[in-house]
């Protein structure tokens, strides 16, 4: 009589191989996605020349750009610097434009005046003693002096046609030169403009 216990050798058989199946299955679920498994190819690497080509078309983009605005930039420093010089010129000419235009006018403005120094001057001559002509003479005279008004000189002085208008002549041997003997209307002058030249008498 076969004894019960006994086992059967192909059904031990399959029994492992369903265990190492279960096993393998196990392993495959739990191993780490890094694991490179037998039979797999290694996906191929980037080795960067497509990035190197676009990198160097966008610096040579950049660099023409930059040419573009350098020559941009030169070309509105030179408008600016052609405005600047421009604008200098019309500021100096109209400067000194207004400072003649002012000078003229004081020197008409002051010529107009100068008939009343005169009448006073020869009133103070054959009134002396009168105070008041005195002081209307001064206090005109000091009017002008504080606009730059001066008075030419003229008696013993050379004769200058740009300052003296010699209305007669005289011969001296003993003169030298041409000398201004008498002043017959005084001269005036605005700073270095002569308002009225020195009516003389010249001795040659």
């Amino acid at each position: 009589m076969e004894d019960k216990k006994t086992k059967n050798p192909k059904k031990s058989t399959e029994d492992n191989q369903e265990k190492d199946e279960i096993v393998s299955e196990t392993i495959e679920k739990d191993s780490p996605p890094e694991i490179k498994r037998e039979g797999e190819t290694e996906a191929p690497q980037d080795d960067g020349e497509g990035q190197t080509e676009e990198e160097d078309m966008t610096i040579e983009k950049v660099n023409k750009e930059v040419k573009v605005l350098k020559r941009e930039l030169e070309e509105q420093k030179d408008k600016y610097m052609r405005l600047f010089a421009e604008y200098e010129n019309y500021r100096k000419r109209t400067g000194k434009e207004a400072k003649e235009t002012y000078s003229k006018g004081l020197a008409e403005a002051v010529k107009s005046f100068l008939p009343l120094i005169d009448s006073l001057e020869k009133a103070e001559e054959f009134s002396p003693d009168d105070e008041g002509i005195k002081a209307l003479t001064k206090l005109l005279s000091d009017i002008l002096s504080s606009l730059g008004v001066t008075t030419i000189e003229s008696d013993g002085q050379c004769f200058d046609p740009n300052l003296h208008n010699a209305i007669m002549h005289e011969e001296d041997e003993n003169t030298e030169g041409c000398k201004v003997v008498q002043t017959f209307q005084k001269g005036y002058m605005l700073c270095d403009n002569v308002i009225r030249h020195a009516m003389v008498k010249v001795v040659n």
